[in-house]
């Protein structure tokens, strides 16, 4: 029974050990890069499982004395999916200035990415010097960029002295948008020879306008307490203040040579679809769900543009509702824009995906770049029930078996058939001229058949007002949806905008159609200025295509 229960244990070993070798690998980060000389960083570790132990941190002995310990669990549920998180938060200490790494630590048996810190010379500049016991300071990386761009600017209190209260206010800036990100590092240094507490907090400032955008300083006030006079345990502390030095910062405009489409100007930048199916396979009528992903590093989702798929033909898309949210990766704000497409097959044959594109400014190189998504093909099958093939015969659709006429031998005589079948058609004689007797009684004394109930207003005219309304509001997938359902209301075979544009007449409205399935997959503009114009008067449709003229005679009613 123990031989028994050992094998178990071992066997239930090695599937914990498989199951984690098979999940995502720890990924480690530093809260700051660059560091002075005695200062304290932290070395943040998350993990997707919140049951590993502890790392080995032997390797970290090198260059690096370790304060303490932290560990985070959390918990998200998105779409119905459970992610965990456990984020191992270590406390370091320099122990001399240079270029210095990080070393990879061993976790549940996978590896960290070494990590690169830069560790300055201490300042001694009077700011920092005996006599000053509370210090501000501020600091803006990178000191230039685009519009659009994130800068993270630094603000680092320093204090001698033991406070019993404090406000620390916050930086604000002209035209630019700010907001504060993580939690607040608390942190040692020793400067002019002098140990200081440190309060280091990060603001995301994103300038709206080119030109110089100057940050105004924030300011510190709060009240000091010496531990060793008794006074101050009633309220007779000193009050101490510090503001931080105004910062100018000389944002440009969007550069000659970034491409067309939405402005991205971004540290990373990578867009993923999933959710195709394992074989590659599909049947006609079942919806297949992809989903889209886009994360940024650098932008908010606010920044982030609309996802769709380009034009997929023999298949209808629906566009499920978009999920956003922002996280932070150290000072950089992380958008996400998530998109789910039910992708319903409409004939069986190969299915082609086109390939998308997404066209972006790296802000760390300054050059353009384009994340792509490539082609994919998915086999489609039949819907409903597969042909039958009978042995030496062609395949069949199957259809319902008729119903079996059983035939009866009717005796020459002894049966008076024909007396009953007199008797059944007189009968029925009777039953129509008496319903036709009761029907003419119950007929209004005019005479007059009354008139029917109106209708209710026809559908394609409320498609119409629907689509003049997605006009006004220029969403180019409100457009197109609209125009889809306009369309159909009054030719439901139609499937697309393609076969919406080959049923019209050639002319504005055509182009119209082209030009907003340019903008929906290439360059995301479109002017809608003369839209209510060229289809106020409806659907410009094309006369069916009829016979040839044989030179009879003319029309009786002429154009």
């Amino acid at each position: 029974m123990m031989m028994r229960h050992a094998w178990l244990a071992l066997a239930l070993s090695l599937m914990v050990g498989v199951t984690y070798a098979q999940g995502a690998a720890p990924v480690a980060s530093l809260d700051r890069t660059r560091v002075g000389n005695g200062e304290t960083v932290t070395l943040n570790i998350e993990v997707g499982d919140d049951n590993l132990g502890n790392p080995d941190l032997s390797p970290l002995a090198a260059d690096f004395i370790v304060l303490g310990t932290s560990t985070n669990h959390t918990l998200s549920i998105v779409n119905g999916r459970r992610e965990a998180h456990t984020i191992l938060g270590i406390a370091l200490r320099p122990r001399h200035e240079g270029q210095l790494t990080v070393p990879a630590l061993t976790l549940g048996g996978q590896a960290t990415q070494p990590l690169p810190l830069s560790v300055e010379a201490a300042s001694n500049s009077p700011a920092d010097a005996a006599n000053r016991p509370v210090v501000l300071e501020g600091k803006v990386d990178p000191a230039t960029g685009y519009v659009g761009q994130q800068f993270d600017y630094t603000l680092r209190l320093y204090f001698a002295v033991n406070l019993a209260d404090g406000q620390l206010g916050d930086p604000s800036a002209e035209g630019a948008e700010i907001r504060r990100i993580g939690s607040d590092a608390n942190y040692q240094t020793e400067r002019g020879g002098r140990r200081f507490n440190v309060v280091e907090r990060h603001y995301a400032i994103i300038p709206q306008h080119p030109g110089t955008l100057e940050i105004k300083p924030p300011g510190f006030q709060g009240t000091a307490v010496d531990p060793t006079d008794v006074n101050s345990f009633f309220g007779a502390g000193e009050p101490v203040n510090a503001v931080a030095q105004p910062i100018s910062v000389n944002v440009r405009g969007r550069p000659a040579g970034a491409p067309d489409g939405a402005w991205l100007p971004a540290r990373a930048l990578t867009l993923t679809l999933d959710g195709f199916p394992a074989d590659g396979k599909a049947r006609v009528g079942q919806p297949m769900t992809l989903g889209m992903r886009l994360d940024a590093t650098g932008l908010p989702f606010e920044a982030l543009p609309a996802l769709s798929l380009p034009k997929i033909d023999g298949a209808d898309v629906y566009p499920d509702k978009a999920v956003t949210g922002s996280s932070t990766n150290g000072p950089w704000i992380t958008g996400r824009r998530q998109q789910g497409f039910a992708v319903v097959p409409t004939r069986p044959g190969t299915l082609h995906i086109p390939e998308t594109t997404l066209h972006w400014w790296n802000v760390a190189t300054d050059k353009p770049e384009t994340a792509t998504l490539p082609a994919r093909d998915i086999e489609v099958a039949p819907g409903g029930a597969a042909p039958v093939t009978l042995p030496g015969t062609s395949a069949v659709q199957p259809q319902s078996s008729p119903t079996p006429v059983v035939a009866t031998a009717v005796p020459a005589s002894g049966t008076p058939w024909r007396a009953v079948a007199f008797a059944v058609g007189l009968l029925w004689l009777f039953t129509v001229v008496g319903w036709f007797v009761w029907a003419k009684r119950r007929r209004p004394a005019s005479g007059l058949v009354p008139p029917p109930a109106p209708r209710e207003s026809p559908r394609p005219a409320a498609a119409r007002e629907d689509f003049l309304r997605a006009v006004a509001s220029g969403d180019l997938l409100s457009i197109e949806r609209t125009l889809l359902i306009w369309g159909r209301s009054v030719r439901p075979r139609i499937r697309s905008l393609g076969d919406l544009a080959g049923a019209l007449r050639p002319g504005h409205q055509r182009d119209a159609i082209a030009g907003l399935q340019r903008a929906r997959f290439a360059d995301g503009h479109l002017d809608t200025a003369s839209w209510r114009e060229v289809f106020a008067a409806g659907l410009d449709w094309a006369p069916p295509a009829g016979p040839a003229d044989t030179g009879g005679l003319p029309p009786l009613y002429p154009r």
